[in-house]
């Protein structure tokens, strides 16, 4: 009897106690998702549909879940990021093609704007 409160003392100061259980947390739900959080449940295929996600479902699944859209979502967004960088590349090799640049581009803008307000000061 007083080696089972032992362990069970030692079990506690080590943070191995009754609430970090994979028993006890897969066993509470005790987590009401909102709407957003029903359809990522479906889109990360726990659900078949929004209708058969639980009123409370637990915390363990909802961050899980919440885990797989983030990486989903960094996926898609690193996927955009290059799509974009490839067409802005070919988009600079076609205005090579056609004779611009920056450096012209800069240039122009600095004739037009020295022959805009040079023109101004001549008239006061």
């Amino acid at each position: 009897m007083l080696r089972q409160a032992l362990n069970a003392s030692r079990t506690l100061v080590r943070g191995r106690g009754f609430n970090t259980s994979p028993q006890l947390k897969q066993g509470i739900n005790n987590h009401e998702p909102n709407g957003l959080e029903k359809r990522f449940l479906v889109w990360t295929g726990k659900f078949k549909s929004v209708d058969e996600v639980p009123n409370f479902v637990s915390r363990d699944v909802m961050e899980r879940c919440r885990n797989t859209i983030r990486i989903r979502l960094a996926n898609i967004m690193m996927a955009l990021t290059v799509i974009g960088c490839g067409i802005m590349v070919y988009s600079g090799k076609e205005a090579a093609k056609r004779g611009e640049s920056v450096t012209k581009q800069n240039l122009d803008w600095h004739k037009q704007y020295n022959e805009k307000y040079a023109g101004k000061e001549a008239k006061e």
